[in-house]
């Protein structure tokens, strides 16, 4: 797994070199040798000297010393994460492919392994709380559960009724789940993860495993007791009996997602040299005064822990050292969104902080102040949340006019163009319906005799597969998400042949 930290700005330490320089001739200034070396002679010298090495006990220039360097690394800019994009999705899209076949009957890990791996992907789903997620179930054959969405609770009783009896046939194919995997994820603007819940890999190799899943970050939760090697390597999780394993895995899924996330949409690492602020404003307080150490620390004590009843005092004293934008930006960085919006004078980053918080209208209005190519986008962007698909197609037009090769532009664009044709769609339908003149009760019903059964339908495997058709058919039917799934998995088995069935007349 390669290391992602990294300077942003490394030139600053190039001013270590003055300041080792300068601190060992101080240093050197400071010994008794140096200051009386040139009047006493130095057979005397050594004699007249009382206690030697012996002082204060802290020396102010190792504290003057070290407090620069701590500011000389916080300006070189050292960083390892990158900053989250403010218009992009903030958690991975999800493809899980479970296995259900009959090795994950095993009792090895209690109560059996498809028990616990159900167990750890319901954590997984409460971890990644509205994040898009998509369900694979694998054995001899590979079939589409659930195609991703946000609403958790679609999937959980079809994740289920998942059993090794469902399944066509018995087996380990583990290539074609996450080739069906990559096919869910292939229309997302951005690279998402194939998560692999299995006791083992079978016969598949890690190269084609990989190769399959395309540009798609591939991970496996290894569900069993054994100590058998599992091909991906470092790129496999253990199952574990605490949540030890699913942090390890929504670790790995972000971090992936957020490079990603770079690369197609230009975010910036985010300089962290801010967390050596506190260490060097403590050192700067320990040398300033004699006798002044425990009364500055007992005043940030109190500035930090300070009552609601003093926080109009303490908003001033904050007043004092930091400006609006900086305060903004640490209520950001604090995830409280609302605050940050009041806070920052930036019209931009007053918008992004509305519309993080969900504030659409006020993002708008915030970046419509912006004239700069990024403030266009951005409200472009806020406009598509207000459904002002009309606005924000121009906006985005006004940013392809100056970028015409703008990929979240275009994708953006696409999207919210969509959504205006569906609207429109919905209002022509909604007013043909208007204008069909009234359903009328018929005067008499009559039943041809001869007539042999209904009209003979035919139901593709596809039409098994969108989100949607679960609920429907499960209205229609009245059966068990374990009955759908097996009439559901039967059908796609035996594609490309279709299925029909006869509707009552």
């Amino acid at each position: 797994m390669t290391i992602s930290f990294h300077l942003l700005r490394p030139l600053w330490l190039v001013a270590l070199i003055p300041l080792a320089a300068v601190f060992a001739l101080l240093l050197w200034r400071q010994s008794v040798r140096a200051q009386w070396g040139g009047v006493i002679a130095p057979h005397l010298l050594d004699h007249l000297i009382v206690q030697p090495g012996r002082g204060r006990s802290v020396n102010p220039l190792y504290l003057v010393s070290a407090a620069l360097t701590l500011g000389i690394i916080a300006l070189s800019g050292p960083t390892w994460r990158r900053e989250l994009p403010p218009f992009v999705e903030d958690k991975a899209p999800l493809m899980i492919a479970l296995a259900v076949g009959s090795s994950m009957s095993e009792s090895d890990v209690a109560p059996s392994r498809l028990e616990r791996a159900k167990q750890k992907i319901t954590d997984l789903l409460a971890a990644r709380a509205g994040a898009r997620t998509g369900l694979v179930a694998y054995a001899g054959t590979a079939h589409l559960v659930m195609p991703l969405t946000d609403d958790r609770a679609v999937i959980t009783p079809f994740l289920s009724a998942l059993a090794p009896g469902l399944m066509p046939a018995d087996g380990k194919n583990v290539e074609s789940a996450v080739t069906l995997a990559e096919q869910s994820l292939a229309t997302e603007p951005v690279a998402g993860t194939i998560l692999v819940v299995a006791d083992d890999l079978g016969a598949s190799d890690a190269a084609a495993l990989r190769q399959a899943a395309g540009r798609n970050n591939l991970v496996m939760l290894v569900v069993t007791a054994s100590d058998a090697s599992v091909p991906l390597g470092s790129d496999a999780v253990e199952v574990s009996v605490d949540g030890a394993d699913i942090l390890r895995l929504e670790r790995r899924i972000e971090t992936r997602f957020q490079a990603a996330q770079g690369d197609a949409f230009g975010t910036r690492w985010q300089d962290e040299g801010l967390w050596l602020l506190p260490p060097l404003v403590l050192l700067t307080l320990i040398w300033f005064r004699r006798g002044t150490t425990v009364a500055w620390v007992v005043a940030f004590v109190i500035v930090v822990h300070a009552g609601p009843s003093r926080a109009e005092g303490t908003s001033r004293f904050i007043n004092l050292w930091l400006t609006p934008d900086q305060q903004g930006r640490l209520a950001f960085d604090h995830r409280d969104y609302r605050a940050a919006a009041k806070l920052f004078a930036d019209p931009m980053w007053r918008g992004i902080s509305a519309y993080r918080a969900y504030d659409f209208i006020v993002a708008a209005q915030e970046f419509s102040r912006v004239e700069t190519l990024e403030g266009t986008f951005a409200l472009g962007n806020a406009q598509a949340q207000n459904h002002a698909f009309e606005k924000a197609i121009q906006a985005y037009d006004d940013v392809l006019k100056v970028q015409s090769g703008n990929i979240a532009a275009k994708t953006n664009r696409a999207i919210v163009q969509a959504a205006l044709d569906a609207k429109e769609e919905k209002r022509r339908k909604q007013e043909q319906d208007d204008s069909a003149p009234p359903e009328l009760k018929p005067d008499e019903m009559r039943v041809d005799p001869k007539q042999k059964g209904g009209k003979r339908i035919q139901v593709k495997p596809e039409d098994l597969t969108t989100a949607g058709a679960a609920e429907a058919w499960m209205r229609e039917v009245q059966t068990s998400p374990a009955d759908f799934l097996k009439l559901k998995f039967a059908i796609q088995a035996a594609a490309p042949v279709p299925v029909q069935r006869r509707a009552s007349p």
